[in-house]
């Protein structure tokens, strides 16, 4: 893989209004810190591997979603 995609939201759906994305161009990241949460909500997190070919991105499923409450 060249990377990975992160995508977050405040829908169980991915709604476009309510999601947000942060690519990470390296594949040796194991974590992502991700700023200006709003305090007690609920948010969804899904992740997806991407591979870079001939100047073209190949993107793998998204996986599960899970539920992150921010303190």
């Amino acid at each position: 893989t060249t990377g990975y995609q992160l995508q977050y939201s405040t829908a169980k759906n991915f709604t476009k209004n309510t999601t947000k994305w942060i690519n990470v161009g390296n594949n040796k990241s194991t974590a992502k810190t991700v700023k200006k949460l709003k305090a007690k909500k609920k948010y969804y997190v899904r992740i997806r591997t991407y591979k870079r070919v001939g100047g073209k991105n190949y993107y793998s499923a998204w996986s599960k979603a899970r539920t992150v409450k921010v303190k």
